[in-house]
Parts: C-alpha cells; sequence; structure tokens
C-alpha cells in the first residue's frame, strides 16, 4: 500500500510540475533569478545572502517521504464475519414466526341434506370459522342483499320462485377484504307448492302461557295445595290467580306445577296442583300427561278438534316471530298440534300456547285475541310434526 501511494504522490507531482512553465511564474523587476544574478544594485546585502535559503511561497515542494508513510484511510466499511454481528441490533427474531399455524378458514353447511328435496321455505344453516362474511348463492344468484357477518346469524330463509329442478347452492366465506377464502356446495330441489291440507272451518283465537311467580309481586297470602292437602308453596294472590287461568306455573324456587284436580283443601279457585318432573314438562302439561310446546300447542274443543291433531293455518306460515325470553327468532312453519284443553275453550275457538307472558304481548301486536284464522287438517306442509 505505501509503494502504491508514493507512486500517487510522484505522479501527482510530476503532472504539477509538467504543467507549469517559466511564462506561468510571477516576473517581478526584483527576483527574477533565485541564485542572485542581474539583481538590482540597490538590493540589500542580507536579501542576497539568505535568498538560496528560502523557498518560494508559492510553489512548496511536499516531502514524499512522509506522504508514502501517512495511512490512508479506508472510506469502504469493514467486513464484519458473519459470527461477529450483534443479532440484537439486527431486530426481532422472526424465525418463530414460520412455526405459528394461521387459524384456517372454513364454512361448511349443516342443513339441508345434500341432494334434499324440500319444499318453500327453505332454511339453510351453518357454520363458519375464521372468516368475516358469508353469503349463499344458488346457481351463482345470492339469496341475501349482501354478504354478512356469520357471528349475526348462522341461518338463511329464502322462498325460491322455481320449483321442480336441481340446484346447486354454494355457502361463500370471505376475508376482510371481500376475497373468498372458504367454500362449501350442496344441491337440493325445491319441490312443487304443496296444498295446506283439508279445511275444517274458521276459528278465532285467544292465548295462554306459563305463569311465572317472578313475575308478580305481593306478600305471600294464599296456599297452593297438593291433592293430599299438602301446601306445596305459599304465593302472592295476583300470581295465585294468574295460575287458575292459566293451569300451569313455574314457583320462583324453579319448581314447574300443573293443575290436577278440583280440590277441596281450599286456596285460590279450589285447585289441587300436582309438581312435575321440571326436565320433561318444562312447560307445563297437556290434557293427556303430554307435555306443552310454545307457539306449538293449542288448546281445544274436543268435541270440534280431536287430541293430537296436527293442524295448519296458513296466516302463520313464514312468519318471523319475535325473539322474546329465548323463544322465536325464526319463522313460524304454520303447524299446531291440539295437546291441550280448556275449560272456556268451546267450539271454534282456539287457545294457542305463548309460552311466556311477554311472548304473549308480543303475539298480541301480530293477531290480537280474536283474529279469525282458516284452519285445516291433514296439511303436507306439515309432515315433519
Amino acid at each position: 500500500m505505501r509503494h502504491i501511494l508514493f507512486g500517487l504522490a510522484c505522479a501527482c507531482l510530476s503532472t504539477l510540475l509538467a504543467c507549469t512553465t517559466i511564462a506561468d511564474l510571477p516576473q517581478p523587476d526584483l527576483l527574477p533569478d533565485t541564485h542572485g544574478e542581474d539583481l538590482p544594485a540597490d538590493a540589500p546585502q542580507d536579501l542576497i545572502e539568505n535568498l538560496d535559503q528560502v523557498d518560494p511561497p508559492d510553489s512548496p515542494t511536499p516531502d514524499l517521504t512522509e506522504l508514502a508513510d501517512t495511512p490512508v484511510a479506508d472510506s469502504a466499511p469493514d467486513a464484519v464475519a458473519p459470527d461477529a454481528l450483534d443479532t440484537e441490533e439486527l431486530g426481532p427474531d422472526l424465525t418463530d414466526l414460520t412455526d405459528t399455524a394461521l387459524p384456517t378458514p372454513s364454512v361448511r353447511f349443516l342443513s339441508p341434506a345434500n341432494g334434499a328435496h324440500l319444499p318453500n321455505p327453505v332454511t339453510f344453516t351453518f357454520e363458519a370459522h375464521h372468516v368475516a362474511t358469508v353469503q349463499i348463492l344458488a346457481d351463482a344468484w345470492p339469496l341475501a342483499p349482501a354478504p354478512w357477518d356469520p357471528a349475526t346469524s348462522a341461518s338463511l330463509t329464502y322462498t325460491f320462485s322455481g320449483t321442480g329442478y336441481e340446484r346447486t347452492i354454494r355457502l361463500l366465506g370471505h376475508d376482510g377484504t371481500g376475497a373468498v377464502v372458504a367454500e362449501d356446495s350442496l344441491q337440493i330441489t325445491v319441490t312443487a307448492p304443496l296444498g295446506p291440507g283439508t279445511s275444517i272451518g274458521t276459528f278465532y283465537n285467544t292465548y295462554y302461557y306459563l305463569a311465572n311467580e317472578a313475575d308478580y309481586t305481593g306478600a305471600p297470602s294464599a296456599n297452593l295445595y297438593a291433592p293430599d292437602c299438602s301446601v306445596i308453596a305459599v304465593v302472592s294472590s295476583s300470581f295465585a290467580n294468574s295460575a287458575c287461568i292459566e293451569g300451569s306455573a313455574i314457583l320462583k324456587d324453579g319448581r314447574v306445577i300443573n293443575y290436577h284436580s278440583p280440590c277441596a283443601c281450599g286456596g285460590p279457585c279450589s285447585y289441587c296442583w300436582s309438581v312435575l318432573d321440571k326436565n320433561k314438562f318444562p312447560w307445563g302439561k297437556g290434557s293427556r300427561n303430554n307435555p306443552l310446546e310454545p307457539l306449538r300447542s293449542w288448546a281445544v274443543d274436543t268435541s270440534v278438534i280431536t287430541h293430537g291433531t296436527i293442524l295448519y293455518v296458513e296466516e302463520w306460515d313464514g312468519l318471523n316471530l319475535p325473539a322474546v325470553d329465548g323463544l322465536g327468532g325464526a319463522p313460524h312453519d304454520g303447524c299446531f298440534r291440539a295437546d291441550d284443553v280448556g275449560g272456556g275453550i268451546t267450539g271454534k275457538h282456539v287457545d294457542i300456547f305463548a309460552g311466556t307472558k311477554a311472548m304473549w304481548r308480543e303475539l298480541e301486536k301480530i293477531f290480537p285475541t280474536r283474529t279469525n284464522f282458516t284452519v285445516y287438517i291433514d296439511s303436507p306442509r306439515c309432515q315433519h310434526l
């Protein structure tokens, strides 16, 4: 390196000397010659004696030996061996990210079954994981106005205009950008509309429900008796009166009681009560030891409608039931069953079991008490019951 630098210095000096001519140097009258020739006669003697020892100020001669010995800084960064790198200066270690499995988006139809033949309206249910939105298409036609968040609803009910041929139904799962990241499909055939069945005439409605002690206030003052006259509970008179009207009730302690028989023990309405198996009769018991079912069971006059008869009401078919107290929240199919009787239920009067007092109030807004309906039996639309 020193030999190279020395050579470079020499080359630079040679170039400098080659480019500087006598003509370029200043031509003063006083110093035309560095050896004292042709000096003016009146030049000071000390200038003449020291002239040979003074270098011209404008043309210094560099000491090339020192230049060759001076180390030159290298502007390029030094190479660093990989083992000498400080990994903390390079930021976080991302190698572990390659070992972290990302959640896999998935969607899957739960119903109807692949290849099913079914009538309108068709309800699709599904499950979806790690997707932002879903959409259901029939032969590439979207069944919903726009994709939706499956956390808000995992079902869709649709009425098809065309029937009698097979359709391909696709369930698409999208990511946050709208790209399809998961898919499932099935085939269904929507059958032609079914008739309502055989009409048995026009009936009017009322409602009943499971009386809940928690809905009533007042001091306990009324005894509810078992058939052996033992006291089942002491309740407020307002709750006792409601239990007598509805025929079934639930106590604050969770026990479900049901009308058993007339009672000589006393108490409200002179009824005796039985405590039911809550697992078997969570909503009370019908007239044939059958469990009551909210929004399905009717109390009827058995001289007009036989107990256990399946009934169809067209006005209820497809009705979007309000979601109340864990009930409803889905379209009704229009199908009912004669499960119960009542002392005030005679002739063409049916009592619809609403389940809860709150649901009864909501149904009153849709079909108020004494609304007339045409009732059908033997309906092919209720074959699932």
